[in-house]
């Protein structure tokens, strides 16, 4: 029998029986799948926090505003902090960097529950917020660039909707958790405390996986800075994309801050009670469809 099999094709595809560039191709590389079974457990954690916290402090004060600036703590850092760790992910170990922005975040979220537990003032559940905040910004351009270096490039328009899979499922399993636990008196205390033992899955996930390494860029941290702007700049595509998100996010974000108050104010719903978090997983739930 003749030998079909093209010998230029990578031993890696050769093993991998699903069509290049779906998302089964891309779940079928065990490094990758690990890292997104961690980082699906972790991102439930997180919605779970981002679900209490609002109405934690929304409880505490009766002031949307406190809550506009725990989410501003949370997101802001993103915005200042996305490009410099760009360049830093472009110089370091990033398996080392992600593991060590996966600690900074669970140090943070056991401040959380601790502060919650002792009811310190707002400005230290802020300063808490704003560790996860700084955390999530530097770990992100490193964790995307983990993510397509993982499958072969084949693979990476599949590992991009597994991963986008990833932040909308937790977007609805989150708040339901939050809903069934809550009706056996879970304290908010303790749901932060929950998330900060989710970020063990992603440490543990990137322990057991080979990263592959890079070659360290040695141009200048300022240039490497500029030059994304420059890129910007120069291509129309990506300077619309830019704008487009921009736009999207100052628009229709700050409902997250606002949604205790507007659930409550408008709807007569209790921030606290189960209804609250079945509506509130109903937005991921939308986005999953």
């Amino acid at each position: 029998m003749t030998d079909t099999t093209d010998s230029s094709t990578p031993v890696s595809r050769r093993l991998n029986p699903h069509k290049v560039g779906s998302a089964r191709a891309a779940f079928h590389v065990r490094d990758f799948r690990r890292i997104w079974f961690g980082s699906f457990a972790s991102n439930i954690g997180t919605w779970i926090q981002n679900v209490v916290l609002p109405v934690y402090v929304y409880a505490r004060t009766g002031r949307a505003s406190f809550v506009a600036l725990l989410i501003f703590a949370q997101l802001g850092p993103i915005l200042l902090l996305s490009i410099p760790g760009g360049v830093i992910a472009d110089r370091v170990d990033r398996k080392k960097f992600l593991i060590s922005m996966q600690a900074v975040q669970l140090i943070c979220s056991l401040l959380l529950a601790l502060f919650a537990a002792n009811n310190s003032p707002i400005w230290m559940l802020f300063l808490a917020q704003l560790g996860v905040g700084v955390g999530n910004a530097l770990n992100i351009p490193a964790w995307s660039a983990m993510l397509t270096s993982l499958v072969p490039p084949s693979d990476i328009a599949g590992a991009i909707s597994l991963n986008s899979t990833v932040i909308n499922g937790a977007r609805v399993v989150g708040p339901i958790i939050v809903a069934l636990l809550s009706q056996w008196n879970v304290t908010s205390s303790e749901f932060f405390a929950i998330n900060a033992v989710t970020y063990l899955f992603v440490i543990f996930a990137l322990l057991s996986v080979n990263v592959p390494a890079i070659a360290f860029d040695t141009t200048a941290g300022w240039r490497r800075f500029t030059f994304a702007f420059k890129i910007a700049r120069e291509r129309v595509v990506i300077s619309r994309l830019i704008l487009t998100l921009a736009t999207f996010s100052l628009l229709s974000l700050p409902y997250v801050g606002l949604f205790p108050a507007i659930a409550q104010l408008n709807f007569g719903i209790e921030s606290q009670s189960a209804t609250y978090n079945w509506l509130y997983a109903t937005w991921g739930l939308g986005a999953c469809i």
